[in-house]
């Protein structure tokens, strides 16, 4: 006893909590431990008896509100406290049922006398009591009575005291025990429901209605209660509606959203709720103005609640289905907001869809039927209206596809009454909508189909005997006759919005699909039919190819566009109809002579090709059955088969491969070949979204071998390809594609001599495409790392080198090599091998810079980065000796280096690129060489150090050719590591030397550190912010902008690039950095601008002036430099930059005149945020 009384004392002059904690777990573990003895338990309980003795009688002294009194209040709450916690921590086993009574009673004595002391505790401890093994059912009784005897002193206790309240009521409630012994004593009467109503109903705290509302709505639906009481009831909960919540600056937890729900499954609790929901609802709705929109769509969202959620329709729904009907029509009718509009459409669809079944229920049949009549009765004249068309359609739409049942009754109805409309338009616009819901019933129905599965079994039975002739003579009487607005001379707008809503609709007329009498899906149009809205389309597509410039003028291209898609679509079912264009296709494209086409016949034949190849490639086909034959076996493959070899057969167009601007005829052949490996596989990854098509895409077999039976020229046949839709397509697609690449490199590296380059880079890249997607089994059981070289001849069949161009050997074998793994690629790192020659041997790379070059560069950085780790660490590090040596030697002094200037140039780009691509994985090597390169920069020959300062970058540079796409190695870190073993030590030598030393090697010292810099991420260098903002300061000077050029005036701009690409990146994270040096950033910047609008005076060695040469890189750092001034005045602050607000306004307003556009829209964004200042 005594050891509870200080236990209980300790608690209550304690405010810790942690503290109290304790103590009521001490507590409870003295009562588990005792087992409950009556004596312990006893005790526990008297151990607050001191602070009880004010209770039933001492009222009036607590009402006197002296201190004392104050005092006894707080003592004793806390004291009940230390019972209620001790009830936590207790075992919810320990207590016995008369212990548990006794305390229910002790706790339920608080609620009739001390109303100011001890709701709270009493109320936790009830709670923590209610839950305990030992309660039992009818107790619950006893504590809603002992609750509610609080009265109207509930009202009067804070929130957090009424929400223990409520908590408890709904636990009570919810308890189906205490439910059935509660039914039991009040039957409908629910006297207890009364009492809690008249206890409640003033509540207006948020978290408090959530419990609140929760428990309204199970004493709606799990009790029975009479109907007087289930109309206080609904007085209760929609008095709140609608509901809205006050923004607080505490933040609740609970939104707006949350409170309406709440109150919305109140509204849907139980269909004996429907007389007063649907008439007080309604009436809300009517209000007109009078209600805002989020009224309004709560409102009709509510009423969808209702509708989903009452059982018995016949009861609860059709009664009030008329005036539901009657009050929703205007809001679409005469509606123009788009949320209510959408919310309505949803009540009236719920309406038919609770009207679902069996055939045997002939009430639900019935009622579907007649509140379908009940709309086609209010809407089929305004289909006559063109005012009205549009929300009379939808509205029948709305409710005639709200399931399958409802499209069987009405569908025909529905289409005759569009079609009547149809022969005697009131206008073009009448003639547009009408279209649009034909086409709108028609998408809808094949939505439904897909989904008949999921609806009623009497549904696909249904369907098995729907009559399709209304539908099948839609293409007839609706959408061949609207075509015929084509034979116009000149087309309106109005007319091409017709005529784009008939391309649409021919798409999915073509699509529809009927159910046969085994179950199986079949296409809905003849075969006739069919093909004939493939020719019509086909037409379309094919026609720009036939006119001349100036017909073409008059083209619509987005009436072609929606012919592509209508394609698109039609020949994903009807199978022939792909096999039909390609034959035309090829007809009107071999028959023309492509050896001297004008630039418009080729943008014609390249917009064709581009749009073929989307057409069969970007969707794998689906096995419909039709009412004749397929030409072809059904494969998923088929498509992609049909294009690549109508494709290849007309390969060459011409016999010249002119290297023309835009393309040459067989170049754009080419182009759709890649195009159509990209397409078929970004299809078969949405169609097999959920398997994993690596697995799919690895073998151990030689399919190189197996080629080698196949003629040279002839596909594979249809009978020899996958017949099932499933994953393996993508195998099988990967072996077509590498078997299509064979036939291209063969034919590529034979007539080498006469492809474009274009033609070479498309076929280099669709070669990386299709290698990077096979798997390292296939990659190394196909040797493909020899046919790199090889270019896929038979054994000694290979072209010699010298019969074909170095360019075109080197990019049909970069092709390759961009694609493999690395372990592919092991053959190629023997000592002295192929690897080892290809990244050191510049005898090759001759003395002048060719495109060849830059490929070499290319090749040199993917060998350095895939090397495979089984390959000999010996023949890297002579790599790395070469170049460290050949740096060295060429940088020593200028007499000692071999090559002129030039030559160095693109022979360092070869370095560099095989330094970047073991920088890309981190080689701890490359450390060994960047002191080289330091050197080289700083103490170099003039043009040798400026050139491989220029050439840095390349270091940390985002390339294209190393992705992990295409199985690269890039650690997530290289370019910080790079940074701080190069840049950093760069930094230092580029500060400036107060007029000793070498001003030009600091300036390239500059150059390089900023260029590094540039293309890092700021969090690498945001701790050499004082550095790199004095050096951009000094690169954007007068006298900086003077060193630089002295360099060459394209690496002028490109440093000025750098430095207002890191200055734009500074001022985005970190702008308080320049506020010192704010003077000379913004002159800089604005003499940037202004220095890369000069002209330029000097020219190339190449013959191209220089200024031209640089233009695109001038106009990129006059965008930099406008945005810098944009950013500054949005980030810096506005006392600051008062000073320097007239000059800059004079000149972004003549920026606001630059010849390039996107410059101009930065020049006037920037305007608007410095004319601020001009006040």
């Amino acid at each position: 006893m005594a050891q509870f009384k200080q236990w209980a004392l300790e608690y209550v002059l304690s405010d810790d909590d942690t503290t109290q904690g304790a103590l009521a777990k001490k507590a409870a573990k003295e009562i588990e431990t005792s087992r409950a003895s009556s004596t312990v338990v006893g005790n526990w309980a008297a151990s607050v008896q001191r602070w009880m003795t004010a209770a039933p009688g001492d009222d009036d002294r607590m009402d006197d509100g002296d201190d004392g009194s104050s005092g006894d209040i707080i003592a004793r709450a806390k004291a009940l406290g230390f019972l209620a916690a001790t009830l936590e921590a207790l075992d919810k086993n320990t207590l016995r049922s008369d212990q548990v009574l006794r305390l229910l009673g002790f706790f339920g004595a608080m609620f009739s006398y001390d109303h100011k002391a001890g709701i709270t505790a009493s109320a936790k401890a009830l709670r923590q009591l209610c839950s305990m093994k030992g309660f039992k059912p009818d107790m619950g009784i006893k504590v809603l009575e002992d609750v509610c005897k609080i009265k109207e002193d509930f009202r009067l206790q804070m929130a957090t005291t009424r929400l223990e309240l409520y908590e408890l009521f709904h636990s009570l409630v919810r308890d189906p025990a205490v439910a059935s012994e509660l039914k039991q004593k009040h039957g409908a009467a629910c006297g207890f429901a009364v009492d809690l109503l008249q206890l409640c109903h003033s509540e207006r705290d948020p978290r408090n209605l959530m419990v609140w509302f929760k428990t309204l709505a199970l004493l709606v639906s799990d009790f029975d209660p009479s109907p007087e009481v289930t109309e206080e009831i609904f007085k209760t909960f929609s008095a709140y509606f609608p509901i809205s919540l006050r923004s607080s600056a505490t933040p609740i937890g609970i939104t707006a959203e949350d409170l309406k729900e709440a109150v919305r499954a109140c509204f849907s609790a139980h269909q004996r709720l429907a007389k007063h929901a649907f008439p007080f609802l309604l009436q809300k709705l009517d209000q007109g103005d009078a209600v805002s929109v989020p009224v309004k769509v709560d409102i009709l969202k509510t009423i969808k609640a209702c509708i989903d959620k009452y059982e018995n329709p016949q009861t609860s729904l059709i009664p009030h289905t008329n005036k539901i009907w009657n009050s929703l029509k205007y809001e679409v009718r005469n509606g123009e907001v788009k949320e209510t509009i959408d919310a309505t459409l949803e009540v009236l669809r719920a309406i038919a869809r609770k009207y679902e079944g069996p055939r045997a229920n002939l009430a639900a049949f019935s009622a579907l039927q007649e509140y379908i009549d009940l709309v086609f009765r209010d809407c089929r004249d305004d289909l006559a209206n063109p005012t009205y068309t549009k929300q009379a359609g939808l509205l029948l739409m709305t409710v005639v596809t709200a399931n399958i049942r409802a499209y069987l009754l009405y569908n025909a109805s529905f289409v005759e009454a569009i079609r009547e409309n149809l022969r005697q338009p009131k206008s073009p616009a009448h003639t547009r909508d009408l279209l649009l819901l034909i086409n709108s019933l028609l998408k809808t129905r094949m939505e439904l189909f897909r989904a008949r599965h999921e609806a009623h079994p009497d549904d696909e039975e249904g369907l098995r005997g729907e009559a399709p002739e209304h539908l099948q003579s839609l293409f007839y009487d609706v959408y061949l006759a609207a075509w015929a607005v084509k034979a116009k001379k000149e087309l309106a707008s109005e007319d091409k919005d017709i005529l784009k809503h008939v391309i649409q609709g021919l798409g999915i007329l073509v699509s529809q699909q009927v159910l046969q009498s085994d179950g199986t899906p079949a296409l809905l149009c003849s075969g006739a039919v069919c093909s004939e809205i493939c020719f019509l389309l086909g037409t379309d597509i094919i026609r720009p190819l036939t006119l001349s410039p100036r017909e073409a003028d008059a083209a619509n291209t987005a009436l072609e566009d929606e012919a592509v898609q209508s394609l698109r679509t039609i020949v994903s079912s009807y199978r022939n109809g792909y096999v039909e264009l390609a034959r035309r296709v090829k007809a009107e494209t071999t028959k023309r002579g492509w050896d001297s086409p004008s630039e418009y016949t080729l943008r014609a034949l390249r917009d064709l090709l581009s749009r073929f190849t989307y057409i069969g490639a970007s969707q794998i086909p689906s096995d419909i059955a039709a009412d004749a034959p397929s030409e072809v076996p059904y494969s998923p493959l088929q498509h992609f088969v049909t294009l690549t070899s109508t494709l290849l057969e007309m390969l060459p167009l011409s016999s010249r491969w002119p290297d023309v601007e835009g393309g040459s005829a067989n170049s754009h052949l080419i182009s759709s070949l890649h195009a159509s490996v990209i397409w078929f596989r970004d299809a078969c990854s949405e169609k097999y979204r959920n398997v994993s098509l690596a697995e799919h895409a690895d073998a151990s077999a030689n399919w190189l071998q197996e080629f080698a039976s196949l003629p040279e020229d002839k596909p594979p046949s249809m009978g020899e390809l996958l017949q099932e839709d499933d994953p393996e397509t993508y195998t099988f697609f990967l072996k077509l594609g590498l078997l299509t690449l064979r036939r291209l490199y063969r034919q590529a590296s034979s007539t080498g001599a006469s492809w474009d380059e274009r033609s070479l880079v498309q076929l280099s890249q669709m070669a990386t495409l299709v290698v990077s997607q096979l798997g390292l089994g296939l990659q190394t059981s196909c040797n493909l790392v020899h046919e790199a070289f090889n270019y896929f001849h038979p054994a000694g069949q290979a072209p010699a080198s010298q019969a074909l161009p170095s360019l075109a050997r080197s990019l049909l074998t970069l092709g390759i090599l961009q694609g493999l793994r690395p372990p592919a690629l092991a053959g190629l790192y023997q000592p002295g091998g192929q690897a080892e020659q290809l990244m050191c041997d510049t005898s090759a790379l001759g003395t002048a810079p060719t495109r060849e070059s830059d490929v070499r560069a290319a090749i040199g950085l993917i060998l350095a980065n895939k090397v495979p780790s089984s390959s000999d660490p010996a023949v890297m590090q002579r790599v790395f000796d070469f170049w460290n040596k050949w740096w060295n030697d060429a940088t020593a002094n200028a007499s000692s280096s071999t090559l002129d200037p030039a030559t160095f140039s693109f022979h360092n780009k070869l370095g560099m690129h095989v330094l970047a691509g073991a920088a890309y994985r981190q080689d701890s090597r490359v450390l060994a060489l960047l002191p080289t390169i330091r050197q080289a920069i700083s103490s170099g020959p003039h043009p040798v150090a400026r050139a491989v300062a220029a050439s840095v970058s390349l270091l940390v540079r985002l390339n294209d050719i190393l992705t992990r796409a295409n199985h690269a190695v890039v650690k997530a870190l290289h370019r910080q590591w790079v940074y701080a073993h190069l840049a950093k030590p760069l930094l230092q030598d580029a500060q400036p030397t107060g007029g000793s030393g070498d001003t030009a090697a600091t300036a390239r010292c500059r150059a390089a550190a900023l260029s590094i810099a540039s293309h890092c991420p700021f969090a690498f260098y945001q701790d050499d912010l004082a550095l790199l903002v004095r050096l951009i300061v000094l690169n954007l000077s007068a006298a900086g902008r003077a060193d630089s050029e002295a360099a060459g005036e394209e690496d002028a701009w490109e440093q000025a690039l750098a430095a207002l690409g890191i200055l734009d990146s500074i001022l985005h994270h970190e702008p308080d950095a320049l506020k010192g040096y704010l003077r000379e950033v913004i002159r800089g910047a604005t003499g940037a601008y202004q220095a890369c609008l000069l002209p330029a005076s000097s020219s190339s060695a190449g013959g191209l002036p220089e200024g031209e040469r640089s233009w695109p890189t001038r106009a990129k750092c006059r965008l930099y430099a406008l945005r810098v001034l944009k950013v500054i005045a949005e980030r810096i602050e506005d006392r600051l930059l008062v000073a320097y607000a007239p000059p800059t306004n004079r000149m972004l307003a003549v920026a606001c005149g630059d010849p390039t556009r996107k410059v101009r829209l930065e020049a006037m964004a920037a305007r608007d945020r410095w004319l601020k200042f001009a006040d």
